[in-house]
């Protein structure tokens, strides 16, 4: 019934705007009429939503506080179809380990939140650096609606979004022909070709494993133009582990197939040369050699040029957090705070909230109990994730926990050079990772993945 009064009010809608003359608002009002009614009747769509909207959150164009917004605006909605939702079918209780972990994080970003506050910081920075610190608490909600058989449609909105990603990264970067970073290369194209591959691993119908190889190529020519290097090696150490684990996995669970798994490998060969292939034809085969070459080259210089520009303004960055973080090491600065940076190449200075590590950022912002926080946060996700591998005998389920352990390290290595976790392109596709994973992870390695409390009588 949703479906049906969206198919009928959306066109209504897009016919009286363009008889008014208010084209642009009412074709804006019948896609958001079209959305709310595609969620009361899958209510698992709230999310891919949310997601999709958090992953085209830009920081630099000067609408954040705007676009902040319209995420919150939905999220608010999400909330409101849970709550109905929930009144009819009751609630789904969390996992304890998910629980302890979710407890430690969020006292400790509420810890955060107080000393920033006590210390008069920027209501607006605090406000931004709070929005992407609550990622996990989207598990909360991901749960009471994703379950086992909801793998193959999480895995199709990750694909989804990643593809609509390349699409416009791509068109973006043949129009400005320069290297663009923010919104137009994200991370979600490399989490998303990470959980392909794993599914092709373990995978036991040829035919998933090649849509799952084809369905790479594209996510990997995203990957590779966005000239990012923490993102590449984050890509390599997140795909060393996902391999490793699935041959685990199924020396475990199908060790006559372990070994004709190996066809894999050529399959992946030619994943590789496609990628390589398309990219060329893009970007053109010797001037893509030589970007290529140049960002690698350039890593590690502090020589003053162009190209390595962005490792000087990162060195004073983490001369002046290093030691603003030591005034205060235990608590840290308080979410908010900003310190002062001047850009090399013009002279000007300004306020900074952020730091191209996110390790040191907590640091600065949350001190040493937010670090601990944070390990305690991802260790406990990831111990539960290897008891999947190595217990349950859904192929599925196994695919996603390694899944989430291998995105968890290709975020980690990304993390090392980057503030990912901080805004919420990249925090919104991570929470939907492990949000998918813990509605489907049983409490012990048997049994049912959730309990749900019933609803009310008389409801």
């Amino acid at each position: 019934m949703p479906l049906v009064v969206a198919a009928v009010l959306g066109p209504v809608a897009v016919v009286a705007g363009l008889a008014a003359g208010a084209w642009a608002p009412m074709l804006l009002l019948a896609a958001a009429t079209a959305l709310a009614a595609w969620t009361l009747a899958d209510a698992r769509a709230t999310f891919v939503v949310a997601v999709l909207l958090a992953t085209f959150v830009d920081y630099t164009t000067g609408r954040l506080t705007m676009e902040m917004a319209v995420v919150c605006v939905w999220l608010t909605w999400t909330a409101l179809v849970l709550f109905w939702r929930g009144a009819w079918n009751g609630a789904v209780l969390p996992r304890r380990a998910m629980t302890a972990g979710l407890a430690v994080w969020l006292g400790a970003c509420m810890m955060g939140v107080v000393v920033g506050l006590l210390r008069g910081h920027d209501l607006r920075n605090l406000g931004i650096e709070l929005a992407a610190a609550l990622w996990p608490a989207l598990g909360l909600g991901i749960i009471q609606v994703f379950d086992r058989r909801s793998l193959v449609y999480a895995g199709a909105t990750l694909l989804g979004v990643g593809l609509i990603h390349t699409a416009f990264g791509l068109t973006m970067l043949q129009v400005h022909q320069r290297r663009l970073g923010g919104i137009y290369f994200t991370t979600v194209t490399g989490i998303a070709a990470l959980l392909l591959w794993t599914a092709a691993l373990l995978s036991p119908s040829r035919k998933v494993r090649a849509w799952c190889l084809v369905g790479m190529i594209p996510l990997l020519v995203h990957l590779l133009f966005s000239f990012t290097r923490g993102y590449w090696l984050g890509f390599i150490a997140g795909f060393a582990v996902a391999t490793y684990l699935a041959w685990r996995s199924l020396s475990c669970f199908e060790p006559a197939e372990r070994w004709r798994r190996l066809r894999v490998l050529p399959a992946l060969a030619a994943v590789l040369a496609a990628t390589l292939g398309f990219s060329m034809l893009f970007f053109g085969g010797g001037d893509l050699l030589d970007a290529l070459g140049g960002r690698f080259s350039s890593s590690f210089s502090t020589e003053v040029s162009g190209a390595t520009l962005s490792n000087l303004v990162r060195l004073d960055e983490y001369d002046r957090a290093i030691g603003a973080a030591l005034e205060s090491p235990v608590l840290g600065q308080g979410l908010g705070y900003s310190f002062i940076t001047k850009d090399l190449l013009l002279g000007t200075v300004r306020d900074q909230w952020f730091v191209h590590n996110y390790y040191l950022l907590i640091w600065l912002k949350l001190g040493i109990v937010g670090l601990a926080a944070f390990a305690f946060l991802l260790g406990t996700s990831v111990r539960a994730a290897k008891r999947v591998c190595d217990e349950d005998p859904d192929w599925r389920a196994r695919a996603w926990a390694i899944g989430a352990i291998a995105v968890t390290v290709q975020v980690l290595a990304i993390l090392a050079t980057n503030y990912s976790l901080a805004d919420l392109t990249t925090a919104f596709v991570f929470a939907f990772v492990w949000g998918v994973f813990w509605s489907i992870r049983p409490e012990s390695g048997s049994g049912e993945a959730a309990t749900r409390v019933a609803a009310p009588e008389g409801v």
